[in-house]
């Protein structure tokens, strides 16, 4: 062997001797409790090349193997536990596994029973009897035999009921079955015994967790921590289990003091806190996180969504529109969430840009949203499409908007409003004054002592009379004008309260009544409409018009075709 490679191989178990003594048989059981499989071989590799004779470390590491369904592995490592020490009673226990794995179960239980016959005082064999059947699926079967790993694991209790591995096997072997009351009694047994050891209390927690018992995972969570402040797993679950139940300022307080006390912080605990910060309207701090991860880790595309969503956020529109736009070319259309694109479409707002593609991002949202909880989204679009003049787009998206919106909306009526004035300018439907009519009838019944329903009730329906032409042509359709008669007259006592701020308006529904009243030839109406007009108005102009209308009163002559229109009525624009 060369100097090189003899230098080589003392580092290398310096390496192993240094790594099994950072990590322990008590990490290892933390990890197999919590069955973090890849976290536990890592570390039962290490201890069986520190020590190539430790045979309850060597099946320990065949069964995290087992469990991740690796037999072949597993069978390599339990024939080596018994060649490590093939006189002792754990080589029966090593002999039972593999004849397990051959689905041989009278050879295993045999081996078993041996075992305890050679080691009926040592708890690390009795234990490991117990945890020959945690992870083996006889033929057929979709567990494992947990009765008969109870009933093993009974028998070491047995022998010495404070043995703390035993207690903990005994607990996990209950929380599988799963039977939650005694797997709480086991790991309350074993917090007994070792009261600084924070596992046991970890795993009450996670059993109340599972069991959805209030109150009770926090408090064991906060024990384990006390015991130990840096114990990652507590200070984890602890912060996992205030984020899923949406305690959001507790779950942002838990996830800093996880990164700031954990032994080991995972990128994705760091990644949770940057959640935690977006949610809690902490964007500056979210963005200075996201920013550090990155520098990091660059391959977190979820962060850079994050990112741009801070961006928007705290005003930094154009880093974060950049940023979506680069997100949705690099990853895959699955990884693309409904809150991106209405993000995106948020932003081009706030940049003013392509107000088309902001549309067609939100109509995406809408679609990729399978919980329908987008549908307010229907209203930005309609605003932006009509902003964009696109009336008859924005008619249908406030359609869209209404259907889901309570009637009890505070703001119902105000988008009922723009509803009819979408359907009313939306040339393109033969029946837009009608359906406008429709819906600003719905305001008055909403909103009876507002004017703006029964003005724009009054304009929807005018369009229904028939022309001043065709009653030139034909006086007897005189009969059928009026409309808009009853609209047009509560709007004017509704609104004459307030002459200044509504004179143009009042003169229109003043007009019209007074033309109405003037083709059905009903004296008295005409006089007051006419009276209240010219009280109004004073445009010398539309003053001689009236007055022609009325000097013209009950002459027997037709119309005048020519003459000035009522203002919104007198036929379809």
């Amino acid at each position: 062997m060369t100097t090189f490679l003899k230098k080589a191989f003392i580092l290398l178990g310096v390496f192993y001797v240094q790594f099994a003594t950072a990590q322990t048989k008590s990490d290892g059981m933390t990890a197999m409790q919590l069955e973090e499989w890849d976290k536990a071989i890592k570390i039962y590799e290490a201890l069986t090349k520190a020590d190539p004779t430790d045979q309850d470390a060597i099946l320990t590491l065949g069964n995290a193997y087992l469990a991740k369904g690796d037999k072949t592995k597993a069978a390599q490592l339990f024939q080596a536990a018994f060649d490590a020490k093939s006189d002792g009673p754990l080589a029966f226990v090593a002999l039972a596994r593999v004849a397990l794995l051959k689905d041989d179960i009278k050879t295993a239980d045999d081996n078993l029973k041996r075992a305890f016959t050679r080691g009926k005082k040592d708890m690390t064999v009795l234990r490991q009897r117990g945890e020959s059947y945690f992870f083996y699926l006889a033929p057929g079967s979709k567990k494992p035999n947990l009765t008969r790993a109870e009933e093993l694991l009974k028998e070491a209790v047995d022998v010495n009921g404070k043995d703390f591995a035993t207690l903990m096997s005994l607990a996990y072997c209950y929380k599988e079955m799963p039977n939650g009351g005694l797997a709480a009694q086991n790991y309350e047994y074993a917090e007994n015994v070792e009261q600084k050891n924070p596992l046991p209390k970890l795993m009450l927690a996670k059993v109340y967790k599972a069991a959805k018992v209030p109150e009770k995972p926090l408090m064991y969570f906060d024990k384990a921590i006390a015991v130990q402040p840096s114990f990652s797993p507590a200070l984890r679950g602890k912060a996992e289990y205030l984020y899923f139940a949406r305690k959001w300022e507790e779950a942002t307080k838990a996830y800093k003091d996880l990164v700031k006390n954990a032994t080991e912080v995972l990128i994705e605990d760091e990644m949770q806190l940057a959640n935690c910060l977006y949610i809690t309207k902490d964007c500056v701090g979210c963005a200075e996180l996201v920013a550090k991860i990155l520098a990091k880790d660059g391959t977190k595309n979820y962060l850079r969504r994050l990112l741009a969503y801070c961006d928007y956020e705290n005003g930094n529109y154009q880093r974060g529109l950049e940023i979506l736009d680069e997100y949705f070319k690099i990853v895959s259309p699955d990884k693309i969430l409904p809150s991106d694109y209405e993000y995106h479409g948020n932003l081009l707002i706030k940049m003013k840009g392509d107000t088309a593609r902001a549309i067609q991002d939100f109509r995406t949202t809408i679609t990729m949203d399978t919980t329908g909880s987008h549908w307010p989204l229907y209203k930005d679009i309609a605003d932006l499409q009509y902003a964009r003049k696109d009336q008859c787009g924005s008619a249908e998206s406030y359609k869209m908007y209404l259907d889901s919106l309570p009637a009890t909306d505070a703001n119902y009526a105000t988008y009922l409003y723009k509803l009819g004035l979408s359907q009313y300018y939306c040339k393109s439907d033969s029946l837009r004054f009608e359906k406008a009519l429709a819906t600003f009838i719905k305001i008055t019944e909403m909103r009876p002592t507002a004017t703006i329903g029964w003005l724009w009730s009054g304009k929807a329906a005018s369009t229904q009379d028939p022309s001043p032409e065709a009653i030139a042509a034909d006086p007897t359709l005189a009969n059928e004008y009026g409309k808009a008669r009853g609209y047009y007259e509560k709007y004017a006592e509704i609104a004459s309260a307030d002459k200044v701020k509504n004179k143009k308006d009042l003169l229109t529904a003043y007009y019209y009544l007074a033309y109405c009243s003037f083709v059905k030839k009903e004296e008295a109406p005409f006089n007051d409409a006419v009276e209240k007009y010219m009280g109004l108005e004073t445009d010398p102009e539309k003053l001689k018009t009236i007055q022609e209308m009325k000097d013209a009163y009950g002459k027997e002559e037709p119309v005048d075709p020519n003459a000035p229109k009522p203002t919104n009525g007198g036929g379809k624009n």
